[in-house]
């Protein structure tokens, strides 16, 4: 008689003979679909011609370095995000072949069994049990364990497979997202360099001074380029000790008068008050209208125009002229007033 505890455990899978379970579990297993990543940002951009006035184009401008501020953190975005998923996908691909390798002799093992079945036709063979029906019931409970134990590997296996198929998707679409994104911040600062440049065109002045042969540029359309520009407007005119203007002036004097037509009266007429004011810059960050100063005294001033140029009233004698930064070995330091 079949003992009691292979009786009842006996060939739970009806028709499912052991050969026939190996055929079936060597056959792959589908993949899961691919999760998918976010949407890719999108520049909105501004289809229309670019305005033609000062105005118009500060408006533009705001529209657009807002754009571009907004495009340029999605991108930030997606680089964490690819970073994430690129980790993701190769702890998937670790996870995926540490259990095919546990799996692979298992299926070699159902392997052997089908080929005995099949070359045998005997199963009883492989396990080395006598042909009786109590022999053929225990190889069949054996086999029948293997075949359960591979199965359950199998479904690992093929999880684990559909985990990295997604993982690598993901990470194909953050990628892509990622390039996208970069595109869009590309050509979000390039309509921003391309309104800079009308505004600067529309907003430069050219100034020259007989005095030295100099010419310069003042540029921009905040309140120092302003005061620049009044200042400018009176290159050749001489200068005066304690002078403010309208018609001569000493250094801080030609400031404090060309800030007062701006709308800004009332600043000190001194070096070392005026240098206390504002807010400080740095040599290589100057812009049109930010004052500069000389000696270790703050004794002399001018105000900065472009290209290492600046205007100034220098002496008894002379005259509002342009110089270069470069011919003054006493540079003390810049500030901006706004």
């Amino acid at each position: 008689m079949t003992p009691d505890h292979l009786r009842r455990r006996r060939s739970p899978r009806r028709g499912l003979a052991p050969a026939a379970a190996a055929t079936l579990l060597l056959i792959t297993l589908g993949s899961a679909p691919a999760a998918h990543a976010d949407p890719s940002p999108q520049p909105s951009g501004s289809p229309g011609p670019l305005p033609t006035t000062v105005d118009g184009l500060k408006k533009e401008l705001d529209k657009l370095q807002e754009e571009a501020e907004i495009l340029t953190e999605q991108y930030n975005k997606t680089r964490v995000e690819l970073k994430a998923a690129k980790k993701a996908e190769q702890a998937a691909a670790t996870k995926a072949a540490a259990l095919r390798a546990q799996a692979e002799p298992a299926r070699q093992r159902l392997g052997e069994i089908a080929a005995a079945n099949y070359k045998g036709g005997r199963p009883d063979v492989l396990f080395m049990v006598d042909g009786s029906a109590e022999g053929l019931a225990a190889s069949a409970f054996l086999a029948q364990r293997q075949v359960d134990t591979v199965a359950a590997l199998e479904k690992q296996v093929g999880q684990a497979e559909a985990a990295e198929k997604a993982a690598h998707d993901k990470t194909a679409q953050v990628e892509k997202a990622a390039e996208t994104s970069e595109e869009a911040k590309g050509k979000a600062k390039d309509k921003v360099d391309e309104v800079l440049k009308r505004l600067e065109k529309l907003t430069t002045t050219n100034a020259y001074s007989p005095r030295t042969g100099l010419k310069a540029s003042v540029k921009g359309t905040g309140l120092p380029a302003e005061m620049a520009r009044k200042a400018a407007s009176k290159l050749g005119s001489p200068y005066v000790w304690a002078a403010a203007g309208p018609s001569s002036f000493d250094c801080s004097g030609l400031v404090v008068w060309a800030y007062a037509q701006v709308g800004k009266s009332g600043l000190p007429h001194y070096t070392g008050a005026l240098y206390g004011l504002g807010s400080k810059v740095s040599r290589n960050q100057l812009r049109s209208g930010d004052l500069v100063y000389f000696g270790s005294n703050l004794h002399h001033m001018g105000i900065y125009l472009s290209d290492g140029k600046y205007l100034h009233a220098p002496q008894t004698g002379d005259v509002v002229k342009i110089s270069r930064l470069s011919e003054r070995s006493d540079y003390a330091g810049a500030n901006r007033i706004g």
